[in-house]
């Protein structure tokens, strides 16, 4: 088991990821802070250096032209053992970093003052560090201001973790919403969209048909004789029949029609941009498509079903519920036709049928 001040410990490994900022782009809060240790310090080189798995990678830096530096040439990763500040005012004559390609430059890097960067739960994820060519040492004021600083990168990077926090939780409510509005607006049973959401969109075609007058068509659907499919094959194979009959729905309907269940076995479509002649092709399509297909059912049966359909095309500037009236007449005509019909004039006979 890793100590947990251990670079490769999996606890601080996990509380670095969380902060989601290795190989970020750099970002003003973080060189504003880099740059002023360097100034505060009086070093040409200042990092804001996070100890990964297998390298050093810095978020900001001021004075070492790299991003980051393989952990075996990290002198961060022995600051972090220590909580507080770390310094080794000559590095070349620490038998630690004598040899390390860093310190033997060129150019030589030979101080190192690191204040190491430190969860509330005080796991470190690195330091803000400053460093020099040449032999020194820091004042008091400076080790506290270095301390500080250090302080303050923490809070950034709290503050960068807790904004993201909240933009994927945004996000989430979001799509939640979204969901919410779907399932607020679809037939549980069916997937199709239920009577109110249909209204919403009719009342808005009805208002794109008064202005433009291009041509919209409805259809009512009725599935026939379903009460005797509930009561001889059980309300699961009722549910099926529905299901099925969605299915096909989807099938035969263009992506830019509505299809919804009205209410039982009832269902309605809206055809946009549809004359009456072209719904009644749709219609009959539909209804020879549910007859050649009875819906299986448990246990090796199958229920033959068909559906008796009313066709109407909108009209300009007549009210929704009228219309909706005399596309209700026109089912019940198709019904009172023998069913499996489909009938567009409650005046003439069905346009086909059983």
């Amino acid at each position: 088991m890793t100590h947990p001040r251990h670079p490769a410990d999996p606890s601080r490994l996990a509380a670095l990821a969380r902060y989601g900022v290795l190989d970020t782009p750099p970002e003003p809060d973080f060189d504003d802070l880099a740059r002023v240790a360097a100034y505060v310090c009086g070093t040409p080189i200042a990092l804001v250096s996070l100890v990964d798995r297998d390298r050093q990678w810095f978020k900001a830096e001021v004075g070492l032209g790299l991003r980051e530096t393989p952990l075996s040439q990290s002198i961060c990763r022995h600051a972090m053992l220590e909580p507080g500040l770390f310094v080794v005012p000559d590095a070349l004559q620490d038998e630690r970093f004598a040899t390390n390609p860093l310190v033997t430059g060129p150019p030589p890097l030979r101080f190192y003052a690191g204040a190491v960067l430190e969860t509330e739960e005080g796991l470190p994820l690195g330091t803000l560090c400053v460093l020099d060519h040449r032999p020194r040492t820091l004042d008091a004021a400076q080790q506290d201001a270095l301390r500080a600083l250090a302080r303050q990168v923490m809070t950034v990077l709290e503050l960068r973790r807790l904004t993201a926090r909240q933009s994927q939780m945004l996000e989430e409510l979001r799509r939640t919403q979204e969901q919410l509005k779907v399932l607020a607006a679809t037939d549980a049973l069916t997937g199709l969209a239920n009577r109110r959401a249909f209204r919403d969109r009719l009342k808005q075609e009805q208002a794109l048909i008064d202005r433009k007058g291009l041509p919209a068509s409805l259809l009512m659907m009725d599935l026939d004789h379903f009460k005797r499919i509930n009561d001889t094959y059980g309300h699961p194979a009722g549910d099926e029949v529905l299901r099925h009959f969605a299915r096909l729905c989807g099938q035969v309907f263009r992506a830019s029609d509505l299809v919804a269940r009205w209410g039982g076995e009832e269902f309605i479509a809206l055809l946009p941009r549809t004359t009456l002649r072209e719904a009644l092709c749709v219609a009959e399509r539909l209804r020879l498509a549910l007859a050649a297909q009875p819906v299986a059912v448990e246990g090796g049966g199958a229920i033959p079903v068909t559906t008796s359909i009313g066709a109407i095309e909108m009209a300009p500037l007549q009210p929704v519920g009228r219309t909706l009236r005399e596309l209700d007449r026109r089912l019940y005509a198709a019904k009172a036709a023998g069913r499996n019909a489909v009938v567009a004039d409650t005046g003439a006979g069905p346009s086909s049928g059983a």
